[in-house]
């Protein structure tokens, strides 16, 4: 029991209840308890977020193990009860500093405390029918769809889909680097702070900071913590950007530097902006290419800006301005006003469920279509932003082919642009792709990430 009378296991129930039976997000849930209860020592931080994240992130497998040893299958039990034997599973199954008896009798005491001691018998029933068995637990063959769902926790469709698109071995690549942790990759705004110095600045801390091999203004941090404590990332020297959205911000710079032959100033679009990553890394290069440069960086909330602007006054790239806008409908104050926009759209994420366990709860055949038609909407309104001769940058964090090649092919369709070979655009170490830059998790060192560069051909009839 803590300090302020809220048990780690007991905070960790709630998460798991509200993210898998109520469909909220994880990491807000995460925040939110963490908040309340500041009394906790840092060994209970960690225990709590380790036991909430990882119920959630094996949640099929547990599912999977409580259902081969209870009568009851999982999906017909009460939501309290099931969460607290996934939850108690996920100890025995994964957490060696737990020993068995402890797991078991923290389950029979959270049945009683949420008011359920008439079922506390039949938790602790399964848990230890689970511990007794656990070693000598059989699953599907693991060559098969449904032996890879449950080893990966991932829905059987979903791991169908893949199959059918990247093949077996690809396919496995990319189960297990989504349940594997990604390091912290950050991005040097070298217009503020030589790389020298922001390197020494980290290795006063104690931090390790490595290359990436795909770009030579990103580096890996280890031994970081949260960004907030990091001293080069309250100065504004570092931006948290994956490698991926890196990678599609370079293409924007490169579309800057082949409109900058023409008289400035230039105006950048980025749409569906928020927490302003993209924005950030073009304000800084410009800033170094000494182009008179201004980023619009919009969403659609004020609460999605406002995370934008903290970037920006914690950064003081003050070429960004921001606005709150629904990306889906056309103003018709911007019409041809951009030579470059960045569409980074709202997608269905599955290339980042590295980071976001609970995405691959969230995610549904239905959602994926209603999703397209949610991109093709967006599409429709910011193409005519773009300058005829400009460019327009498509890119999601997902790997569907219906919200990515699909999309941008159906883009070039329907309006007066040219897909170019965006792998052509990508410097340095960066993999060269051809037309699309589409990185996958396991195959690339990266999350999942689609870009597509596209070129105005013609005015608006």
């Amino acid at each position: 029991m803590t300090t302020d009378g809220i048990s780690s296991r007991a905070a960790a129930l709630q998460v798991i209840i509200d993210v898998l039976e109520k469909g909220e997000l994880e990491n807000r849930m995460l925040d939110s308890e963490l908040g309340r209860h500041p009394s906790w020592s840092s060994s209970e931080r960690a225990f709590f977020a380790r036991l909430a994240e990882g119920t959630v992130e094996r949640c099929l497998e547990l599912d999977y193990v409580i259902d081969s040893f209870s009568r009851t299958p999982a999906k017909k039990m009460k939501p309290v009860i099931r969460g607290i034997l996934r939850m108690g599973t996920y100890q025995l199954l994964y957490m060696d500093s737990v020993p068995d008896r402890a797991a078991c009798n923290e389950a029979v005491q959270l049945a009683k405390k949420r008011g359920l001691a008439g079922l506390a018998g039949f938790v602790n029933g399964v848990m230890r029918a689970i511990a007794a068995g656990k070693d000598g637990r059989t699953y599907p063959p693991a060559d098969t769809p449904e032996g890879m769902s449950v080893r990966y926790s991932m829905p059987l469709w979903m791991v169908k889909k893949w199959l059918s698109l990247y093949g077996a071995e690809v396919t496995e690549k990319l189960l297990c680097a989504m349940l594997s942790e990604r390091p912290l990759c950050v991005h040097m705004n070298l217009s503020l702070a030589q790389e020298e110095q922001i390197k020494k600045s980290l290795e006063e801390q104690g931090i390790e900071a490595a290359a990436h091999p795909y770009s030579p203004e990103a580096l890996i941090l280890s031994g970081a913590g949260r960004p907030d404590g990091i001293e080069a990332f309250k100065n504004g020297w570092l931006q948290v950007q994956d490698i991926s959205s890196q990678l599609a911000s370079s293409l924007a710079v490169r579309a800057l530097r082949e409109v900058s032959g023409h008289p400035g100033p230039f105006r950048v679009m980025d749409l569906c902006a928020a927490p302003g990553g993209k924005s950030v890394y073009l304000a800084d290069v410009a800033g170094r290419m000494g182009l008179p440069v201004t980023v619009t960086a919009r969403d659609l909330t004020q609460e999605k800006v406002r995370q934008i602007e903290e970037n920006r006054a914690r950064t003081g790239l003050n070429r960004i301005e921001t606005q709150v806008k629904d990306a889906r409908v056309f103003d018709q104050r911007d019409r041809e006003t951009a030579d470059v926009v960045i569409a980074d759209l709202p997608c269905s994420g599955l290339g980042i469920m590295g980071r976001k366990k609970d995405i691959r709860y969230h995610v549904t055949p239905e959602s994926l279509d209603s999703l397209v038609k949610l991109q093709r909407e967006i599409l429709t309104a910011s193409w005519q932003y773009v300058k005829p001769g400009g460019f327009l940058i498509y890119s999601t964090c997902t790997i569907n082919s219906e919200e990515n090649e699909k999309n941008a092919l159906w883009l070039a369709e329907e309006f007066p642009f040219q897909l170019l070979e965006a792998g052509d655009w990508l410097f340095g170490g960066a993999p060269k792709m051809g037309r699309f830059l589409q990185l996958l998790p396991g195959v690339h060192d990266s999350d999942g990430f689609f870009a597509a560069v596209l070129r105005r051909t013609g005015g608006i009839q």
